[in-house]
């Protein structure tokens, strides 16, 4: 211990609290809409939802499901989780070694 008088370590992972009964999750099948105005990137997030109509028919429409608004810095956190989470869906290939 005398060799390392601060045993933390240099960086510390930070993990968010889990706040999952008030934290809601958003499905989304497109972002149609997207800004940025005055230092604030914004998107518009959209799904399908079908539903009967006056005459009985079912409607596919579209309905808006999250706004999102973000500054530059935690606009480029999330391009890069989902950069990252889009990496994992790509198939690997058989027999192959990355």
């Amino acid at each position: 211990m005398a060799d390392n008088p601060d045993p933390r370590p240099a960086q510390v992972p930070i993990i968010p609290v889990n706040d999952a009964p008030h934290a809601p999750f958003i499905f989304y099948e497109w972002a149609p809409a997207f800004g940025f105005t005055n230092g604030i990137v914004n998107l518009t997030l959209a799904a399908n939802r079908a539903c009967i109509g006056k005459d009985g028919a079912v409607l596919n429409e579209q309905v808006v499901v999250a706004h999102l608004r973000s500054n530059v810095q935690a606009a480029l956190s999330l391009r890069d989780s989902l950069d990252k989470a889009l990496l994992l869906a790509v198939p690997k290939g058989e027999g192959k070694s990355n």
